[in-house]
């Protein structure tokens, strides 16, 4: 399948999470991680990353999503990850902004550089060198449905 025959084809991951704390997470993303803002409406922020990472902040309980984002998460069950070209770099500068760099389970999936810092909701986000530049990545060749 190529862009023509799909025009979302391929496009980022846009994530959205639903918090109690919209200032404070909107200053970590922003302020730590280098996202910037692109759209701010009442309770609403989306964020967009250099790399071409979507955030979207949501007030919880602000009257303006569907039912099954009224509540916000408490961090559990999710994460993020954001690739950078030295990891090393990045825990030494997260660490003296005043954040807590932390050590990832050996048998994890994550190379041995990556670490993880908490947001203010407690979702983990993992920081990991770039494995590759993102002009080598290929995507896997699509299934066609066979109908």
């Amino acid at each position: 399948m190529s862009p023509d025959e799909h025009p979302v084809f391929p496009s980022p991951l846009h994530t959205g999470l639903v918090t109690p704390r919209l200032f404070a997470t909107w200053d970590f993303y922003t302020e730590h991680l280098g996202f910037r803002t692109v759209h701010e409406s009442r309770g609403c922020v989306q964020l967009f990353h250099p790399c071409g990472a979507r955030l979207t902040l949501l007030q919880e309980e602000a009257g303006i999503a569907p039912a099954e984002l009224v509540s916000a998460t408490n961090g559990r069950g999710i994460w993020l990850t954001l690739e950078v070209a030295d990891a090393g770099a990045e825990r030494l500068r997260l660490g003296g902004a005043g954040l807590r760099p932390e050590d990832l389970p050996e048998n994890g999936p994550w190379p041995a550089a990556a670490f993880a810092v908490s947001d203010p909701n407690g979702v983990l986000v993992i920081i990991t060198p770039r494995s590759r530049p993102p002009s080598a990545r290929l995507l896997p060749p699509m299934a066609t449905a066979v109908g």
